[in-house]
C-alpha cells in the first residue's frame, strides 16, 4: 500500500483522533486547579487569536494520559490553558508548563 503524498500527516492525526475519542470514554478532562495554577497570585497571559499557537501536550482524562496536539490558549509562569479537539467539542484545562512542547504548525506534531 503507498503512502498519502498530498497529507503525510493524515493517518498520524486520525490515530490520535481515535486515542483522544478512547480516552475520553475513561472520565472528564483532568485540569490544575486555581490554586495549583495560583491564578490569584500571578499574571495570566492570553495568546493571540491569530495565528493561533499550538502544541503537543499530556492530558489526561479520568486515569488515561494521551499526548496530543492541542492549541495554546493562555498561560502563566507555571500552567498553560489548552483547547484539546475531541469529535466536534474543543475541551479546554490547565496543565503543567513541562507538559507542553510548542510547535510551529499544527500538523508538525504527526509528521
Amino acid at each position: 500500500m503507498g503512502t498519502n503524498k498530498r497529507y503525510p500527516y493524515l493517518a498520524a492525526q486520525r490515530a490520535e483522533e481515535n486515542e483522544l475519542r478512547k480516552a475520553r470514554k475513561a472520565g472528564p478532562l483532568q485540569s490544575l486547579t486555581d490554586v495549583q495554577i495560583r491564578s490569584h497570585a500571578v499574571p495570566i497571559t492570553h495568546a493571540p487569536r491569530t495565528p493561533a499557537m499550538w502544541g503537543h501536550a499530556w492530558v489526561r482524562f479520568g486515569d488515561v494520559d494521551v499526548r496530543c496536539v492541542v492549541q495554546i490558549l493562555r498561560w502563566t509562569p507555571d500552567a498553560v490553558g489548552v483547547a484539546v479537539p475531541v469529535d466536534e467539542d474543543w475541551l479546554r484545562c490547565w496543565i503543567w508548563q513541562g507538559a507542553v512542547q510548542r510547535l510551529e504548525s499544527r500538523t508538525d506534531a504527526w509528521m
